[in-house]
């Protein structure tokens, strides 16, 4: 079984970051790379599990680690995971620093992370409150100023002080869509083997 490249994608709610992997994985392609993409499990959560809540947090880490599974017997070279492991981890520290779970619970979810399907490269997508709110087209329920400040301050201690991967952290504020996936495919062309 030959291991396929993998890079995870995390960040910002509006930072570009579904946009950028697929626009990314056919920059890819077109160098003739094999590409495969696993999409964030939070769009296929079940309707039965309430979005944002603890359980779904775990239904997505569960998900997504079944889903990096079955990507590394995949013939491709590159698997590009749009909210992994790692982000899976950051939404346990920010429920464990919000108060919305136990240091026991927060410490039982992290011996369940097979350490083998961490990626080869963490990319983390961040983008300031106002843009994340205008890209969004208005504030709602998670992109709205004070849940979006919280995000970026719980993601960029975790990205600094948590992440060991090899990583790479852009603020896409200020970036248009061809100069963000530009630099993402620069970022990961580089770190390839």
């Amino acid at each position: 079984m030959r291991k396929p490249f993998m890079v995870e994608f995390s960040g910002t709610p509006e930072a570009g970051k579904t946009t950028t992997i697929r626009t990314v994985a056919n920059m890819l392609r077109a160098k003739e790379y094999t590409v495969e993409v696993l999409t964030e499990s939070a769009e296929i959560l079940p309707n039965e599990i309430t979005k944002g809540s603890w359980d779904a947090n775990l239904w997505m880490h569960y998900h997504t680690q079944a889903g990096i599974l079955r990507s590394l017997y995949l013939d491709k070279d590159i698997i590009l995971i749009d909210r992994g492991l790692i982000d899976s981890k950051f939404y346990g520290v920010k429920f464990l620093t919000e108060g919305l779970i136990g240091k026991e619970q927060y410490n039982i979810f992290c011996k369940q992370f097979l350490k083998e399907l961490y990626p080869d490269l963490f990319i983390g997508l961040t983008v300031n409150a106002d843009t994340s709110i205008q890209r969004r087209g208005g504030e709602g329920r998670l992109v709205n100023r004070e849940y979006v400040e919280r995000y970026n301050r719980i993601f960029k201690k975790y990205y600094n002080e948590e992440v060991k991967q090899k990583k790479v952290l852009l603020d896409t504020t200020s970036l248009d869509v061809y100069e963000m996936n530009q630099k993402v495919f620069e970022v990961i062309e580089q770190k390839l083997p």
